[in-house]
């Protein structure tokens, strides 16, 4: 169920039977969201990594320099 108070508010309207509800509003019942129990439809995920993440110690430690502005490019030779 996508939305329990929606269902009991609605509930009243269709003479607390449950079988006309869902025949009136089905989408309350379908099982979709971040919340679906299969976990198939909604899940949060794109399969792609995470913006700015870096993938080696080494590029995490370049990306915070470059943040705070320690990047070696202002190092004198």
């Amino acid at each position: 169920m996508r939305n329990v108070k929606a269902a009991r508010v609605l509930l009243s309207d269709h003479g607390n039977d449950v079988d006309k509800l869902k025949e009136a509003e089905p989408r309350l019942f379908e099982a979709t969201g971040k919340h679906a129990k299969d976990g198939s439809a909604g899940s949060g995920t794109t399969g792609l990594p995470n913006a700015g993440a870096a993938s080696d110690e080494g590029k995490t430690l370049k990306h915070w320099r470059e943040v705070t502005g320690l990047t070696d490019d202002d190092k004198k030779e």
